[in-house]
């Protein structure tokens, strides 16, 4: 059995789901059926799920070792075998990473923060836990943190990348560590998966079906569904006692993405409001990577 030698540490909503069954199609590439397995994460989410909603959430991921190998006994040969977890990027895992798995490659794909804290915002209204304003949600966050909400709900602080991605880069060395703006990826998909084979040391020519993207955000257009898909009920432990997890995943991202409906323009106040809050995150991000970011301009 193999375990990871890569690893997908974010950002949330940020392309990482579309990233994920782009990856699955490559013959040389292993990941589990269920994407975000968090279990590095697991002990922080834990410590930190008083939202709404927030336990159901931690109840669905990986809590132990032995756990998170059995979703790799099927790893055989395989030559990249990766986790794809967008929590592992804020919570700053990467020692455990280290300790666990050695000098693995580390992937992050980051987006336009104003439009991933936005992304974010949107998916819990989709999910029908989010219920105030885009505007007043981010002057809520320390309130929310504080009561230990976790760092979904943190839709502006956890799209500060830069102390973050420093750790992991810190920790792996800046050539194990690929960053795909998300911009690029949308525009680019083909090529940039060819450049994320050839990081994983894969065969790079290779040509995978990048046309459909996953997870989209909206305003649900039938709260009954995006309920049932967010809250326990006796229904779903049923259809799971004898429905396989791929297909359980196939059906609750096709019937999601139908009920996925509009998304309305971010406020000119929010945008007013995080363009200063990522200011100088955004130019330590820059100066990280060595090249101008065109996301607050």
């Amino acid at each position: 059995m193999k375990l990871p030698n890569f690893i997908v540490i974010g950002a949330p909503k940020s392309g990482t789901t579309s990233l994920f069954y782009y990856l699955k199609q490559h013959p040389d590439i292993y990941l589990p059926a269920r994407k975000e397995l968090h279990y590095f994460s697991y002990d922080f989410i834990r410590l930190n799920c008083k939202g709404p909603g927030d336990e159901y959430v931690l109840s669905a991921l990986c809590s132990n070792w032995e756990e998170y190998r059995s979703h790799y006994v099927s790893a055989k040969k395989q030559h990249a075998v990766g986790d794809v977890s967008p929590s592992y990027l804020y919570y700053s895992v990467h020692d455990e990473i280290k300790r666990k798995l050695g000098a693995v490659k580390i992937i992050v794909m980051l987006r336009n923060p104003i439009e991933k804290a936005y992304s974010q915002y949107m998916h819990m209204v989709r999910d029908q836990l989010e219920t105030q304003s885009f505007y007043d949600a981010l002057m809520a966050e320390k309130e929310r943190k504080v009561a230990g909400w976790r760092d979904f709900w943190l839709y502006a602080e956890s799209s500060l990348y830069t102390e973050k991605l420093k750790g992991y880069i810190d920790e792996f060395g800046e050539d194990s560590v690929k960053v795909i703006l998300f911009d690029e990826f949308s525009q680019s998909a083909d090529t940039v998966m060819k450049e994320i084979f050839s990081f994983l040391e894969v065969d790079p020519d290779f040509v995978c079906d990048t046309s459909r993207s996953f997870n989209k955000t909206g305003e649900s257009r039938l709260r009954v569904v995006a309920n049932f898909f967010n809250r326990p009920s006796t229904i779903k432990a049923v259809l799971k006692s004898f429905l396989p997890e791929n297909l359980r995943i196939t059906l609750r991202l096709k019937i999601m993405h139908w009920n996925t409906g509009k998304k309305n323009p971010v406020d000119d106040d929010c945008i007013a409001y995080l363009k200063d809050y990522f200011s100088e995150d955004v130019k330590s991000l820059e100066a990280l990577l060595g090249k101008k970011i065109d996301w607050l301009r």
